[in-house]
């Protein structure tokens, strides 16, 4: 009974002991801090497929030079007014443009219906260039060290899909937005990819667009804007067995009337947050940030000049007319309206990077060319 007793005491006096002693002599609570790791954090690649450099990809990069013994001469040479000349060659079945800074392909663009640009067949559709390669949607790409991603919206990448070469540069094939086939294909070295921009960042910066310094002659070189566009429209007419558009000087009168009205009085068409958009995207001069006028404020703008219109667009900005036009035309409602049985007469007006393009009836103007 004793040795019960004495073990049953031990063991009371032993749990007070356990229990009691965090009470009375509670541990040490201080935090150890943490160094911080010097080592940067990694960045979140965004992995891309590169396919064999093929087609019009292989001059990027070169001596404007190295393609006119395939080419022959081109029949223009023409300033752009943002510090690249263009030249235009006529080809089978279409024609082709090369952007030329200091003697070196930077750009070039093809539209046709003849397959002379490997991988892209002229005719073909998305899924049938999907069973060639893999089409990315994300794009991490290097400019000057500094990393910049590219994403691509689903638009994107069923009308306008990137495709990036194991030589560095850059394709872009154009769907077109009626018939989703391929018309047009862009090469492109990175600078001019970040300068004409038709994706979103999602991190980096794109490439402002510099433009000729201000004693720059850019009434002649609108002038041949409005002429490239013209031209390149009724070429995309022609591939689809469609009459040329026509020019009168009333329709030219009126929409460089409604292209002047509109960029020395903005306030007239615009919303104070539209304005605010507009002065924004003007202010970035960025490829990314374009800005173009809705149905309700171009025909707004029509009515304060007495125009009547049957369709239009004001896009700003425009740094290199083709690749814009092929823009246009890998979206559904613009490819329906360039590609309407009608003879519209067709006025393009260019005032440095902005540009108004204006359909009209045939009956609706009378002097014609």
């Amino acid at each position: 009974m004793k040795r019960a007793l004495g073990f049953i005491s031990i063991l009371i006096i032993v749990l007070i002991g356990y229990y009691v002693q965090p009470i009375l002599f509670p541990p040490n609570t201080t935090n150890t801090p943490v160094e911080p790791s010097s080592r940067p954090a990694k960045r979140n690649s965004l992995k891309h497929e590169t396919v064999a450099t093929a087609g019009c990809a292989q001059y990027v990069g070169l001596p404007v030079s190295e393609i006119e013994p395939d080419l022959g001469s081109p029949t223009k040479i023409e300033s752009s007014g943002f510090l690249f000349e263009i030249r235009t060659y006529p080809i089978e079945g279409g024609s082709l443009q090369v952007n030329v800074v200091d003697g070196n392909i930077t750009a070039i663009k093809v539209i046709g219906q003849e397959n002379t640009n490997s991988p892209f067949i002229f005719g073909m559709s998305n899924s049938d260039l999907a069973e060639q390669m893999t089409l990315s949607s994300n794009f991490a790409v290097n400019y000057n060290d500094e990393p910049i991603d590219i994403e691509l919206t689903e638009d994107d990448m069923r009308f306008r899909p990137l495709i990036a070469f194991d030589n560095g540069t850059f394709a872009i094939p154009f769907f077109d937005g009626t018939n989703e086939e391929l018309f047009a294909v862009s090469y492109l070295d990175i600078e001019t990819l970040l300068r004409v921009m038709p994706y979103r960042i999602h991190s980096g910066n794109p490439l402002s667009f510099q433009a000729q310094e201000n004693n720059f002659d850019w009434v002649q070189v609108n002038q041949q804007k409005e002429q490239q566009l013209f031209e390149a429209i009724n070429t995309y007419r022609s591939l689809k067995d469609l009459t040329p558009f026509s020019l009168s000087t009333t329709t030219v009168t009126e929409g460089k009337n409604m292209l002047d009205s509109f960029l020395e009085q903005p306030q007239s068409v615009l919303s104070r947050s539209r304005q605010d958009e507009w002065a924004t995207s003007a202010e970035a001069r960025a490829g990314n940030l374009s800005f173009t006028l809705s149905d309700k404020e171009f025909q707004k703008l029509a009515k304060n000049q007495q125009v009547n219109q049957e369709a239009g667009l004001f896009y700003s900005p425009v740094i290199d007319p083709w690749f814009s036009l092929f823009e246009w035309i890998s979206q559904e409602r613009w490819a329906d309206r360039f590609s309407e049985e009608t003879d519209y007469q067709l006025s393009i007006a260019f005032n440095q990077q902005n540009v108004l393009v204006l359909l009209q009836e045939p009956e609706q103007t009378k002097e014609s060319e």
